[in-house]
């Protein structure tokens, strides 16, 4: 028995529909959050002074450079952060800061592999920054969160 083209338009619409809801739900709860270490000096940061350190740019706290980091192997963390607090695709910010390194040999973010590593680094570094989901700062005794950076809707 053959369904007519409607009927497959109407199980499309509707797969399509469920789908979008699953995605929506499991991000309901994301927000994500610039962190630092609790023995760090960093208690504020604005949103001009966290994207000029996310582009290589020095800003200063106590007369010392705020060192940025990166969860590698995260897609999704990071194309919220560019787009969202640097405010620009992916593709253009790794553009930009390949510019900005071959032009000026300004410092790249450093890349960490995980949540874990990150907050190694960040314990290393009192004056080290980096972004998370909230849920894995939360799971950390060792961590402080600075500011919300973006929160699903």
């Amino acid at each position: 028995m053959e369904c007519s083209i409607a009927v497959k338009a109407k199980f499309f619409r509707t797969f399509c529909v469920v789908l979008q809801l699953a995605a929506s739900t499991a991000w309901a709860d994301h927000t994500l959050v610039l962190v630092v270490s609790d023995n760090s000096p960093i208690n504020e940061l604005t949103a001009l002074d966290i994207r000029k350190t996310y582009l290589g740019l020095a800003v200063l706290i106590e007369g010392r450079a705020v060192r940025p980091y990166r969860i590698s192997n995260d897609a999704h963390l990071n194309e919220v952060f560019t787009q969202s607090v640097i405010a620009m695709s992916e593709r253009s910010y790794e553009r930009r800061l390949l510019s900005l390194t071959l032009k000026y040999g300004r410092p790249r973010p450093q890349q960490v592999t995980d949540a874990n590593d990150l907050i190694n680094k960040l314990e290393e570094n009192p004056l080290a920054i980096g972004y998370l989901w909230q849920e894995d700062a939360d799971k950390s005794s060792h961590l402080k969160i600075v500011k919300i950076l973006w929160r699903a809707d």
